[in-house]
């Protein structure tokens, strides 16, 4: 299911999984790495529970693709814990953390939570006539 929800007041995010997605970046760089955000939607916040990392099928620095089973697998991860897939993470190794043309070519599409890392941290979006920022809310 592709989740379509409007403009969110935060997302929640645990440190552990902001760590996640920091050592990612810099494992997979130069190349951009990617993954899901696994979660609930509730009135005006989104909640991660898990991050949950996809290998990108076709390495690039400017680019991601995730790969075909590894998507179906955090699919049914999701729904076996009755949570749904509510956004993507991924990494801009060497550049700012906001979403690319492409990026906003592909979320125009996919309306779902975005999350950035790059080089100036990492920072949430979501589309509504545009990109509109996100605040992450670090929780323990």
């Amino acid at each position: 299911m592709n989740l379509v929800f409007t403009l969110t007041q935060e997302v929640q995010l645990s440190h552990q999984y902001i760590q996640l997605i920091k050592d990612e970046c810099k494992k997979h760089s130069p190349n951009e790495a990617c993954g899901v955000l696994v979660g609930r939607i509730e009135p005006g916040r989104i909640v991660v529970e898990k991050v949950v990392p996809i290998k990108n099928s076709r390495p690039s620095d400017r680019s991601f693709e995730f790969d075909p089973q590894e998507h179906y697998r955090a699919w049914n991860l999701a729904d076996k814990e009755g949570l749904d897939i509510i956004g993507v993470y991924h990494t801009h190794p060497h550049s700012q953390a906001r979403p690319s043309t492409w990026d906003q070519e592909t979320m125009e599409h996919d309306r779902s939570l975005w999350i950035i890392a790059g080089i100036d941290g990492i920072k949430g979006y979501e589309w509504d006539d545009g990109v509109n920022p996100v605040e992450i809310i670090e929780v323990s």
